[in-house]
């Protein structure tokens, strides 16, 4: 082809497949700078149902499509250009596929003619993200072959395996040939067109069955539902966690409910889950009241007593995921159900008889004379002193109603789980724990803000906040556009705090050597070099702090001070405290 012609390909390859990527509403697109990728980075652009976001890093940039996919349960769309810099959303696209959110990773890529020479910026990409990918489409080079039909239902595709059973990324790798911009030839796409589409339905089980499983549940002497971290593309969490404590309710079963489940913050009081799990069955499992049968929605639950407690329970659990998938590490489950969590909630509530049996019954005042006998001491602990602990319980009540909170992996979660208290103003919680990593935590965090308008705080280590410097270059640099307010809340206790709470702490020589994590660095003096606002503040002034930064707007950085050894003695005082006033109650 002339280069005329090949110019012409490519902008209408670019734009049909830009047209089916972004389906029938709005699509958020994260776009690197680069050369090779600029058809699409162009097509993306002026289609009206875009909103295109440029994020230097590539990394960075897969992070905040993750949070926007998090926040909308809807694919969003990142483009790198040709060579390693697809190879950094990498960390992205793993925490996408075991998590289950949607994501469509578009790497541009040199023609055929340009690999395996020595040619820049060239590398293997057809299968970059390996099994970590719903489905990954190698095209070829655009070409007068390739029909405006079959370019559409590669699209189509893609969005149907982002969004499909179960949800996570698809990879779509896409060469050009040069040349790839002309300012004197522009593109003019054919009128409106009607794409393929695909109709989902919900999964939910027969009537038959559905009785059976009724019969079953309300014939146990006792019971309780456990809800771990919530997979956002599988169900809506305020839908879920109706649904789950009504059922819980019906059955007179506890409900258990991890920090990043859903259910946790707002709802009906009276039927509000049993919260800091970890801590009731802290003091032993042996304890705890074993059950006759455990219902367990979402994933894996966080903490380490919990999941002793479930795999005590071996062949008495049921699983329940709409995907099919079979997690339980502990190898305690019996049975899968394979059902849409809400209606499957709902519709075994309406199935069962209106009365919970007296033995289940007790077994829920137990766990309720647990929960306060606990929650007493926890909140006794979390409003005394400048230690974490006293960090999570002001950021949770310091958030209006409606916020966003995005939690880091390591201790972050851990004592959000026991130290957040009773909140009764909704509170949406994300974390990433597919991978259960610390890595772009700052980037998910601007992604949730960028989508959700709503205010938008991170609850990070000063490990977690270093990791992802370039996630923190990207909120600077588009704060100042987008109306944000985002609030970034660094616990500095000098690196390596959840390593302290484990066995190799006791190492003579090295503990400190091989795992503290001490870095160079102070997170107010970095966020003021990139031009953020930053504040030092001691953890009891934090709820004023974050006030004034959600009334400034913008992106503040709250740097937060503690002593490592100190909190980590204050924490196990307040959880063995906690846990032995609830064992009591629970052994009754």
């Amino acid at each position: 082809m002339s280069p005329d012609d090949t110019l012409g390909e490519n902008q209408r390859l670019a734009h049909e497949l830009a047209l089916a990527l972004s389906g029938e509403g709005p699509t958020h697109v994260v776009v690197s700078p680069g050369s090779r990728s600029t058809p699409l980075a162009l097509a993306f652009d002026a289609l009206e149902a875009c909103e295109l976001h440029v994020v230097l890093d590539e990394r960075a940039a897969a992070f905040v499509a993750l949070g926007m996919a998090r926040a909308t349960g809807r694919p969003a769309v990142v483009l790198a250009t040709s060579g390693s810099a697809g190879a950094n959303h990498y960390p992205a696209v793993v925490e996408a596929n075991l998590a289950r959110v949607p994501m469509l990773v578009v790497t541009a890529d040199r023609p055929g003619e340009l690999q395996g020479c020595g040619a820049p910026q060239t590398m293997p990409q057809r299968a970059l993200f390996g099994e970590h990918v719903r489905l990954a489409l190698s095209l070829p080079e655009p070409s007068p072959s390739l029909s405006q039909r079959w370019l559409h239902v590669v699209g189509t595709r893609a969005r149907a395996a982002a969004t499909g059973s179960p949800a996570g990324p698809v990879h779509l790798n896409v060469p050009f040939r040069e040349p790839l911009y002309d300012p004197e030839r522009s593109f003019q796409p054919e009128g409106d067109v009607a794409l393929p589409t695909v109709v989902r339905g919900r999964r939910r089980l027969d009537t038959d069955t559905l009785e059976a499983l009724a019969a079953d549940l309300s014939s146990c002497s006792s019971g309780a539902i456990v809800c771990g971290p919530l997979a956002p593309s599988t169900v809506d969490a305020r839908e879920l966690a109706s649904a789950v404590c009504g059922l819980g309710a019906r059955l007179g079963w506890p409900v258990l409910a991890d920090a990043t489940s859903g259910l946790r913050f707002g709802g009906e009081p009276a039927q509000h889950p049993i919260a800091c799990g970890d801590t009731l069955l802290r003091a032993g499992v042996g304890r705890a009241p074993r059950v006759a049968r455990i219902l367990r929605f979402g994933q894996p639950p966080t903490t380490k007593s919990v999941l002793r407690w479930l795999a005590a329970h071996a062949g008495d659990m049921w699983l329940v995921d709409p995907d099919g998938e079979w997690l339980d590490g502990g190898g305690a489950a019996s049975r899968l159900l394979v059902a849409e969590p809400v209606s499957l909630a709902r519709d075994l509530t309406a199935a069962l008889p209106s009365r919970p049996n007296t033995e289940a019954a007790a077994t829920l005042a137990r766990f309720r004379a647990a929960e306060a006998a606990a929650s007493r001491a926890l909140s006794r602990h979390a409003r005394d002193g400048e230690w974490e602990g006293r960090v999570v319980s002001e950021v949770v009540m310091a958030l209006p109603p409606g916020a966003r909170l995005h939690v880091a992996s390591s201790m972050p979660v851990r004592d959000l789980d026991s130290f957040s208290g009773v909140r009764e103003a909704p509170l949406e919680v994300t974390s990433n724990r597919g991978v259960n990593g610390i890595d772009g935590t700052v980037a998910t965090a601007l992604g949730l803000a960028l989508v959700s308008r709503v205010p938008t705080a991170a609850l990070l280590g000063d490990l977690a906040f270093l990791h992802d410097l370039d996630g923190l270059e990207a909120a600077g640099a588009l704060a100042a556009t987008r109306g944000l307010a985002l609030v970034l809340v660094v616990v500095d206790n000098g690196g390596g705090g959840i390593f302290g709470e484990l066995p190799i702490a006791r190492h003579p020589t090295a503990f400190e050597r091989l795992f503290l994590t001490a870095r160079p660095g102070d997170a107010a003096t970095i966020a003021r070099g990139l031009g953020l606002a930053s504040e030092r503040v001691a953890p009891s002034g934090l709820g004023a702090a974050m006030t004034r930064a959600f009334a400034a707007g913008g992106v503040t950085v709250l740097h937060v001070l503690v002593d490592r050894e100190a909190s980590s003695t204050r924490r196990r005082r307040a959880l063995d405290e906690a846990g032995e006033a609830a064992s009591k109650e629970l052994s009754g």
